[in-house]
C-alpha cells in the first residue's frame, strides 16, 4: 500500500509537467553576403542553427554567410568604410548597433541590418 501512496503524487507530478506547454524558443539571425550586401533574415526559429539556415538560404546567394544570430533580442550589423561588416547583440536595436560600432571599432560605422527575435 506504501508503494501505491508515492506512486500517485508522482503521477500527478508528471501529468502536470506535461500538461504545462514548453515556452517555444525565439531565435533570429541575419546573414549577409559580403560580395554583394544582400541580406537575409530570420526571427522567431525554434534553434540558432535554423535560423542561421533561414537566414542564409533568405539571402538567396551562395556567398552568404550568417553574420550573427540572436536569442530573445536584437541582433545588429554595421559596416567600415573598408568594407568589412561587424554584429552586435543588445536588448535594444540602439543597443545592438552601439555594440556592433564598438566591436567595429568605428563609432561611424554604417548601419546596415537589423533583427529583432522576441520575448515569447
Amino acid at each position: 500500500m506504501n508503494r501505491r501512496r508515492a506512486f500517485i503524487p508522482l503521477l500527478a507530478s508528471l501529468a502536470l509537467l506535461l500538461a504545462v506547454p514548453a515556452a517555444e524558443a525565439s531565435w533570429g539571425a541575419l546573414a549577409i553576403d559580403p560580395e554583394t550586401g544582400k541580406i537575409g533574415y530570420a526571427r522567431n526559429e525554434p534553434s540558432a542553427a535554423a535560423a542561421q539556415t533561414h537566414a542564409r538560404n533568405e539571402c538567396g546567394t551562395s556567398h552568404c554567410k550568417a553574420a550573427v544570430w540572436i536569442f530573445n533580442g536584437y541582433g545588429a550589423l554595421v559596416q567600415k568604410k573598408n568594407g568589412l561588416y561587424f554584429a552586435g547583440l543588445g536588448p535594444t536595436k540602439a543597443k545592438a548597433f552601439s555594440n556592433a560600432r564598438k566591436r567595429a571599432n568605428d563609432g561611424s560605422a554604417r548601419k546596415v541590418a537589423w533583427v529583432f527575435s522576441g520575448y515569447s
